[in-house]
């Protein structure tokens, strides 16, 4: 125990009293530590928890049965706050097969209120509760035992000024009517499918596939799946199985043999002792998939014509809803949407292409009038007593002439 409000939980005495008094609470701020520097799953070291107030650090390394606490967690009547929440989620799930949902993620809610995207918990106490946080502890040991006071009152502060943190953004998503844009946002974290990784697309992250093509990438698929499998088999990084310049080396190569590879750099001999021979069976594999079967790389953009001085009209109506919204142009549009809506509206011909900007509150706020803009229904002009841009319907331009 670090205070009379912060407890340290390492015994299934203190983890039954923790949960009964959480299980009352209606909303339950919640983070986690963790490493995963050595290992391919995150190494599960801490979790913390705040409601009414009072803070439960569980140490899972003490603790042979968390389960009252993931019944809690996963209670569907109590709300989960997270910042950042993606790895929490993921370790949750990871330790008992379920998410904690409903939850609320407190950078979401804030990319949506104007503090700016991907916004760090340090960052956003000192901007929305004017507290600057102690970061020393940010690179500590967790997996470490004993715990230092330190680190436990470090690792409290996560949760502790999480809550009144949640309670402000909560307010201004309500008082703006952004509420369900936040649900809408966050969506995708609230999916399993989220954190489970397709083998057959890790090939898409190897440094360096960009380099690639054909019949290069369908071996390239295979060799990352292998490295895959075997890393999650091993509980080891990827890179400590093969680095991806080794495995794109392999990928390119149009004959295959220990000989061969006992030359090139990145193979160590025994790597070659264990997983030659298996690496020549995933490596023919590849080679034998047909051309209709090889990964599908996605054509640049071929502009149409104008398309560039579309994007500077398109993008200064953006900027408009952005500033009109308090809501980061980035996070309305990306540039390659802005690129694709442009080309698109050369002619404005068929359904326009699937954006993220066109779905949901971005549809609303912004989609819809890029789409006018584009279609002539809608223009900008400067207001003579402001002095700022604004959008007019082309109807009324019209109309006033006349």
């Amino acid at each position: 125990m670090t205070d009379d409000h912060t407890v340290y939980v390492n015994t299934p005495s203190l983890l039954h009293t923790a949960c009964q008094q959480l299980q009352g609470c209606s909303v339950i701020c919640v983070d986690t530590e963790f490493h995963r520097e050595t290992t391919y799953r995150p190494e599960f070291a801490l979790l913390q928890a705040y409601a009414g107030s009072r803070c439960w650090l569980f140490d899972p390394l003490a603790l042979d049965d968390m389960s009252p606490l993931w019944t809690v967690l996963c209670d569907p009547t109590i709300v989960k706050v997270f910042h950042a929440g993606h790895q929490d989620m993921e370790i949750i799930l990871q330790e008992c097969g379920q998410l904690p949902l409903p939850m609320f993620d407190t950078q979401v809610a804030a990319s949506l209120l104007g503090y700016g995207q991907q916004i760090g918990f340090a960052n956003l106490v000192q901007r929305v509760m004017k507290k600057n946080l102690p970061k020393q502890e940010s690179f500590s040991d967790w997996m470490a035992r004993p715990l230092r006071p330190q680190q436990l009152d470090y690792a409290a502060d996560d949760v502790i000024w999480l809550m009144p943190v949640y309670q402000s953004l909560q307010e201004q998503l309500e008082a703006r009517g952004r509420l369900l844009w936040l649900q809408q946002e966050q969506a995708s974290l609230c999916q399993v499918e989220t954190y489970i990784e397709d083998i057959n697309q890790v090939f898409w992250r190897v440094k360096g596939v960009n380099r690639l093509r054909g019949r290069a990438l369908a071996v390239l698929r295979e060799l990352a799946a292998w490295r895959e499998t075997a890393a999650r088999k091993r509980n080891l990084p990827r890179r400590r199985v093969m680095q991806d310049d080794p495995l794109l080396e392999i990928a390119r190569r149009d004959q295959l043999s220990l000989d061969v590879m006992e030359r090139m750099r990145g193979l160590s001999h025994g790597l070659l002792r264990r997983f030659g021979d298996e690496l020549i069976t995933v490596w023919q594999r590849g080679m034998a998939c047909d051309a209709e079967h090889w990964p599908k790389v996605e054509r640049a953009a071929s502009h149409a014509a104008g398309t560039d001085l579309r994007m500077e009209l398109m993008n200064s109506l953006v900027r408009l809803k952005s500033e009109e919204c308090d809501v980061a142009s980035s996070i309305l549009v990306r540039r390659s949407e802005l690129s694709a809506l442009a080309s698109w509206g050369c002619d404005c011909k068929g359904e326009p292409p699937e954006l993220q900007c066109l779905m949901h509150w971005r549809y609303d706020l912004v989609g819809h009038d890029l789409l006018r803009l584009l279609r002539g229904e809608i223009c900008l002009c400067l207001d003579t007593q402001s002095g700022l841009p604004k959008i007019r319907a082309m109807a009324d331009l019209k109309n006033t002439a006349a």
